[in-house]
């Protein structure tokens, strides 16, 4: 266990995650819960829209779609045996979604960063000959009445 002596930090990449396949209205999961997120950076961010006058000063700005991204790299693990750690190889499909838990508690514009995240493609594996494998994925949080991590998906 860490200690800290002088000042109090935030130290590690404390929670879980667990992915999900989704194809209608429920999430089949496609791995079991995974505690060994190396690293995750957050990003808050929303569509901004700034209001100028006549002498180009701002005088109004319009936010919306306010949502917070997180980069999250974890190590594929399990419990149970090799055959289920290769799974947690594995991505979710497009529209898939995760759940994080466990992460400390904190807020992104009042969002918190445990719940449910919808993955949107783009991720990755890397495997080496000598070491561990490492996944790195992308996933998006919208806040409450915006769209959630396990919304139903619909087939067009």
């Amino acid at each position: 266990m860490a200690q800290s002596k002088g000042l109090a930090l935030v130290y590690g990449s404390k929670g879980t995650i667990q992915l999900y396949n989704q194809t209608g209205a429920s999430g089949t999961a496609l791995t079991g819960v995974i505690s060994t997120i190396e690293s995750y950076d957050v990003t808050h961010e929303a569509d901004v829209e700034q209001i100028k006058n006549s002498a180009g000063n701002v005088i109004a700005q319009i936010a919306a779609n306010e949502r917070i991204s997180l980069n999250l790299t974890f190590i594929p693990s399990s419990s149970v045996d090799a055959a289920t750690a290769l799974t947690c190889a594995s991505m979710p499909n497009v529209n898939g979604y995760a759940t994080i838990a466990g992460a400390d508690a904190t807020t992104y514009g009042g969002i918190t960063i445990n719940g449910d995240y919808i993955y949107s493609g783009g991720g990755s594996v890397k495997f080496t000959s000598s070491g561990k494998a490492m996944v790195t994925i992308t996933l998006t949080k919208y806040p409450a009445g915006g769209l959630a991590g396990n919304a139903t998906v619909y087939a067009l």
